[in-house]
């Protein structure tokens, strides 16, 4: 069956034909959940019609769909989006990059709900339509933080931490019952940006007073689509198919083209995207040492081989002329990271390297940005971070709560380091803290020489302390602000490539083989079968061991919104 299968699987990728687009079409885009940066091509996904949205398929198709006379127009769903406000500002950059080529994108707030993250998307578009009945919140930005000490206590397990940089509050989740001062006031700080650009924007866009924006996010809040419209939120209260027939523009019935359909037709067919090469490797996700994966409570994990074997065949590649590193990433391993710092270096003897940084270009995240020939972030990207933390979880009294007795014959002062049945001694908290501050210092010495700083100006701006793209640039730690194609720009540049060429972007990682695609889903599969309560332990514990007593660059928060 098995064999079978794969050749099902051969003959269909050799048969598989482009999507046809036919005249009089409109591109339909569903931005609804999260939007990562980049999904490798699945040909397993591809075969069974499961394909995925990304950021790298919407900035490809609005940039073939503007010169492509076949495209009436877009129709932009906007459903619950969940995303980083980096990327919002990045899709708003987009659509009115679009908008130049003189074609219409609608925007259609969702049937049922619609949240500020969904507005702000669609304040972009030249019209905003919304069900009369459908509901508008605009509830401004909060940002919620769990804090585990208590519940460490009840089940008997003592989180141990030490960090360096007052910023650096990334284990203050386990080991503090609230938010510190300096916390507070990062987190503060940055949701100030996030909070007026909100307010700057749709009040921008929409043409009104910014004073009556403030308002009606602080006195109303929540709009039925009637009132949207009397507001002058929204154009028009209308129903989806209403919205579909605006782009009737032949006297007949428009085509619907799916944006995952239209990504399959390749840029060189529209003469776009055909010259010089530049590669795209994308940095997405916690770091980490090994190649690329997924953990259920680290999220995407982002492998340093596997970034530093995509650096290496990028940079030895005859006809790729820069590579631009796309890093959303808030950090993770410090080894790991260390470790793509000195292969980006090396990438650089060969061919200019741009740091292009979307969400998060955090701690480990910031620490391979500042590898580069240049660093480009959005305004409103979190990067610096410039800190170090190390701890472990003692579970002696969760044991205890158990009935689990452990026992332990040692031989050294410090041959219990690493237990997880015993608190640090003094002793064994000076060594982790000794390591750390010999990393920070290291982070602070290479931050300060790539971006011509002294070691006292780096460690003052450091300290562990998440800043905006906006402000990095404002610190020194960032080039500039600007897109994804801000870094195309600047590659361009840096390799000698005509300005007004159009690039071909290369992207890794690149398509995986079908075969190991199959034997992964089958890998998962099995684990259905496992017991659910071992599954959850077994990765619990896999969580502790891959941080327990590591130095990790990691940034203190994540912002969440709706």
């Amino acid at each position: 069956a098995l064999i079978i299968f794969v050749i099902f699987i051969i003959i269909s990728s050799l048969l598989d034909t482009e999507p046809k687009v036919v005249s009089n079409s409109y591109l339909h885009i569903s931005l609804s959940g999260g939007i990562p940066e980049y999904i490798p091509p699945d040909p397993i996904e591809d075969l069974i019609g499961g394909a995925k949205l990304d950021m790298k398929k919407i900035r490809d198709d609005l940039e073939k769909a503007k010169i492509d006379d076949r495209i009436n127009g877009v129709l932009l769903d906007v459903n619950f989006t969940q995303t980083g406000y980096a990327k919002l500002q990045e899709l708003y950059h987009l659509i009115s990059e679009f908008r130049k080529g003189n074609k219409k994108i609608y925007a259609y707030l969702g049937s049922e709900l619609a949240f500020t993250k969904d507005y702000y998307i669609a304040c972009a578009c030249d019209s905003i339509f919304m069900a009369p009945s459908a509901n508008l919140f605009l509830t401004g930005i909060n940002s919620e933080i769990t804090f585990y000490k208590g519940f460490f206590k009840k089940i008997g397990v003592e989180a141990e931490f030490v960090h360096v940089g007052k910023y650096k509050n990334a284990p203050d989740t386990y080991t503090r019952d609230s938010m510190s001062p300096d916390h507070r006031y990062v987190l503060e700080n940055v949701l100030d940006q996030y909070y007026d650009d909100i307010i700057n924007t749709i009040a921008g866009s929409r043409g009104l007073p910014r004073m009556q924006v403030e308002n009606l996010i602080k006195e109303q809040s929540g709009f039925t689509g009637n009132k949207a419209k009397e507001l002058g939120l929204i154009d028009e209260t209308a129903f989806y198919s209403d919205v579909e027939d605006r782009f009737n523009l032949t006297g007949e019935e428009p085509y619907r083209l799916s944006a995952i359909d239209y990504a399959e037709i390749p840029a060189s067919s529209l003469k776009i995207r055909n010259k010089s090469r530049i590669a795209v490797i994308y940095c997405a996700g916690v770091i980490a040492s090994g190649g690329d994966s997924d953990d259920l409570l680290m999220g995407q994990i982002s492998g340093a081989r596997s970034i530093i074997n995509n650096l290496e065949r990028a940079a030895d590649s005859k006809t790729t002329k820069a590579i631009i590193l796309r890093i959303d990433s808030p950090g993770g391993s410090a080894g790991a990271s260390d470790e793509i710092w000195d292969a980006i270096l090396k990438a650089r003897l060969k061919k200019p390297v741009i740091a292009s940084i979307s969400d998060y270009g955090a701690s480990g995240g910031y620490l391979i940005a500042v590898a580069a020939d240049t660093l480009i972030a959005a305004p409103a990207s979190l990067v610096g971070s410039i800190g170090i933390f190390a701890g472990k979880f003692n579970l002696a009294n969760l044991y205890k709560k158990l009935d689990l007795k452990t026992e332990s014959v040692s031989r050294g002062e410090n041959a219990a380091l690493f237990s997880v049945m015993q608190p640090w001694k003094d002793s064994e908290k000076t060594i982790i803290f000794n390591l750390i501050s010999d990393f920070y210092e290291k982070f602070v010495q290479k931050t300060a020489n790539a971006r011509q700083l002294t070691y006292g100006q780096v460690d003052r701006i450091a300290q562990g302390r998440v800043w905006t793209g906006k402000q990095a640039v404002e610190v020194g730690l960032l080039d500039a602000t600007g897109s994804f194609y801000s870094a195309v720009e600047a590659a361009k540049e840096l390799a000698n490539i005509d300005k007004d060429e159009s690039v071909r972007l290369t992207y890794y990682p690149r398509k995986k083989s079908a075969l190991d695609q199959l034997f992964s889903a089958i890998s998962m599969r099995m684990n259905i079968f496992d017991n659910i309560e071992a599954v959850y332990l077994k990765r619990t514990i896999n969580y502790i061991n891959r941080i327990q007593n590591k130095p990790m660059a990691l940034m203190p928060f994540r912002i969440q919104w709706n």
